[in-house]
């Protein structure tokens, strides 16, 4: 990546109190360009030594921290996974890198199901899911398989609706493209995996305009009732096994478990773009990128929604997408901004490239 052109940030992760890790990418790339730049920053480091980064040639799609029992089982470390099926595992004491075979959208093995947008580390197994109702399990080192293929696309079937299409100049077109979508195969995006073990994995997304709501309870995967027609959900934290809150577009927030249902929690009349959602001080924190955008606080015991106390400094970027709290600190990253915040006030971190 050349430093010397505009940079964006993209995605993030606390690591420590003291460390967070930040993806950047050119502002000129494409969207799911396969160039990116991870920069870790310690923030007790001296000022010459506060910043580190290396080049990646993927696109980064998630970075989680996982404690591999095959290597360390006394420590987690970075992993980070492309949207196309790469997985980086950055142990420090010898880095490797994995591919999901048949994900993606690019790959020479792709199966046509599309790009994994979701990696969780869950009971000391990694597990990803994405597009197409993808959702694999690693059982060891390059040994990624598909958890249940109960949701998984069939482009094979997708072909073949699609071969029957008149051409787009025949009057026919319009009627065969309006009656053709109850012959398409369903293809749900899941946009976030989270679970308590592996055999209570909860997963989110979308199908099209409807939100995708499921539980793996370690044979069969079940659908859940939102009791939401139209909705995207973009994000999943499991306060304990039996309380579980739920994010996503247009200010959804639901709430639940598999045990007694999830029910949408009332919010006031606003439509937040909520990315995920974060433990912080006995609050949720919640990042929001439009509709309005800005860092959320709500209060779990009366679902009060506010913006977070105190105020964000003014963004030098266009949004924030990412809250993540370790210990006692708070960690905010936006496209052009990086806030630590320890308790009393927001400090502005930055950043040697912006």
């Amino acid at each position: 990546m050349n430093t010397k052109v505009e940079i964006e940030l993209t995605r993030a992760c606390a690591r420590s109190d003291n460390v967070v890790i930040v993806n950047a990418v050119q502002e000129i790339s494409d969207t799911y360009d396969p160039d990116c730049r991870i920069y870790r920053f310690e923030h007790d480091g001296e000022p010459s030594k506060q910043w580190y980064y290396d080049n990646f040639n993927f696109h980064m799609q998630e970075i989680t921290l996982f404690r591999n029992p095959d290597v360390d089982p006394t420590t987690d470390y970075l992993t980070y996974m492309s949207s196309e099926g790469d997985v980086y595992h950055a142990w420090w004491k010898g880095n490797f890198r994995e591919k999901i075979h048949g994900a993606g959208s690019w790959a020479d093995d792709a199966k046509g199901y599309g790009r994994l947008l979701s990696i969780a580390s869950i009971g000391n197994v990694l597990y990803a899911a994405g597009a197409g109702g993808q959702i694999y399990i690693r059982d060891g080192r390059d040994d990624w398989r598909l958890l249940t293929d109960k949701l998984l696309y069939d482009p094979e079937a997708h072909r073949k609706v699609a071969a029957k299409a008149p051409d787009t100049t025949d009057p026919k077109f319009l009627d065969w493209l309006m009656n053709s979508e109850k012959d398409e195969p369903r293809n749900v995006y899941f946009n976030c995996i989270r679970g308590v073990r592996g055999d209570a994995i909860y997963l989110c997304g979308e199908e099209g305009t409807k939100p995708i709501l499921c539980f793996w309870d370690g044979d069969t995967l079940h659908e859940l009732n939102t009791h939401l027609s139209e909705a995207a959900l973009t994000g999943i934290y499991r306060e304990s096994p039996d309380s579980i809150w739920i994010c996503g577009r247009e200010g959804v927030l639901l709430y639940g478990s598999y045990a007694r249902g999830f029910t949408p929690v009332s919010l006031r009349s606003q439509h937040n773009l909520f990315h995920m959602t974060a433990p912080y001080r006995g609050k949720l924190v919640l990042p929001s990128s439009t509709r309005p955008g800005g860092l959320f606080e709500l209060d779990p015991k009366t679902s009060d929604l506010k913006r977070f106390s105190p105020a964000l400094p003014k963004l030098r970027g266009d949004y924030i997408f990412y809250a993540g709290a370790v210990a006692d600190v708070l960690w905010v990253v936006g496209q052009k901004d990086i806030f630590r915040f320890a308790g009393n006030e927001w400090e502005r971190i930055e950043h040697p490239d912006l």
